[in-house]
């Protein structure tokens, strides 16, 4: 009768609002100042407060490993985590990962020199004679990806290639104006000059194919979650906590 007694109690228990476990979400990225900032134990970065906020409108837990970006997308490939923050939409990236309908954010992406170094280009064509700074892994959108005609050099963080600029091994890099000039600040420096404007590419978040249908569920409820929240403001106003 004991027996039967304690089974009903923990029954009622676990049956309780709020007594269940949330869903956790788990999600692989890089450190990407001033969208993704790791301090100490802490991460932050309004993609990251982005994703809280999405995570606590759908009631699941979001869990976040930093990882080298080509790290990163090996993770998700193999279902290692659930989801990617923030990819960029390229054909070979959706052979792995169920993108988001909605857009989290857009990156502006340039070619981009030291303070006075006076390179100026009109198009990709007027670099051909110049080593172009990347990083490993990254994608820049689809006209610099299937641009054959650049000579590009990897480096594998955003702090190596801008030493590796500082250092003369290249006149000019492409990056994220908002990412590197924030890691420039961090060093010291100045702001780059742009060489270059090339697009603004809008950057979604990824759930990994390798878990089957929750990953294309997911996909589907995140990306009612970030137009509900663009709509109601809560994206912008996060966003101006950090720009």
């Amino acid at each position: 009768m004991l027996k039967i007694i304690v089974g009903a109690i923990l029954a009622m228990v676990l049956y309780l609002p709020g007594s269940s476990r949330a869903e956790t979400v788990t999600f692989a990225t890089t450190e990407f100042p001033p969208y993704i900032i790791k301090q100490g134990d802490h991460l932050t970065g309004f993609e990251v407060e982005f994703v809280r906020a999405i995570c606590k409108r759908l009631g699941v837990e979001p869990e976040f490993t930093i990882l080298p970006w080509s790290r990163a997308l090996e993770y998700t490939k193999s279902g290692k985590v659930d989801g990617l923050l923030t990819p960029v939409y390229s054909e070979d990236r959706a052979e792995f990962i169920y993108f988001t309908e909605q857009p989290l954010g857009r990156e502006r992406i340039s070619i981009m020199s030291l303070p006075g170094a006076a390179i100026k280009a009109k198009s990709l064509g007027d670099l051909k004679e110049e080593l172009v700074g990347t990083v490993l892994g990254y994608s820049y959108g689809k006209e610099f990806d299937d641009y054959r005609e650049l000579r590009k050099v990897e480096s594998y963080t955003n702090e190596s290639l801008l030493k590796a600029l500082n250092l003369g091994r290249y006149k000019v890099i492409v990056s994220d104006e908002y990412v590197i000039n924030y890691v420039a600040r961090q060093l010291g420096q100045a702001d780059l000059e742009i060489v270059l404007n090339l697009k603004d590419n809008p950057k979604y978040l990824g759930f990994s194919k390798a878990i089957g249908p929750r990953g294309q569920a997911l996909a589907k409820r995140f990306s009612q979650a970030i137009h509900d929240l663009q709509q109601d403001g809560t994206m912008d106003k996060i966003r101006k906590n950090f720009l």
